[in-house]
């Protein structure tokens, strides 16, 4: 993959927000890639049995998990309504 710029965004997860500089590549995806730079700059703890990763933002203790199965369809379904 060859990074076409760089561009930094806010992003909202909750109560979780923070700003993030990006690499963009070209790919059909609608995903929020966070790499080992993100990763470090938080210190991030990442459970690799339940794919969740935890790290402590303002005082309180944030938690990413993936979502189910359920919701990807949900979210499926609301970006073909976008389109």
């Amino acid at each position: 993959m060859i990074v076409d710029k760089r561009v930094s965004l806010v992003i909202t997860l909750g109560k979780y927000k923070d700003e993030i500089l990006y690499d963009v590549v070209a790919m059909e995806e609608t995903h929020i890639l966070l790499g080992r730079p993100w990763q470090y700059n938080r210190k991030v703890t990442h459970d690799r049995v339940t794919i969740k990763f935890s790290f402590v933002y303002m005082g309180h203790k944030v938690t990413l998990k993936p979502l189910s199965a359920k919701e990807i369809l949900e979210d499926q379904i609301k970006m073909k309504q976008k389109r």
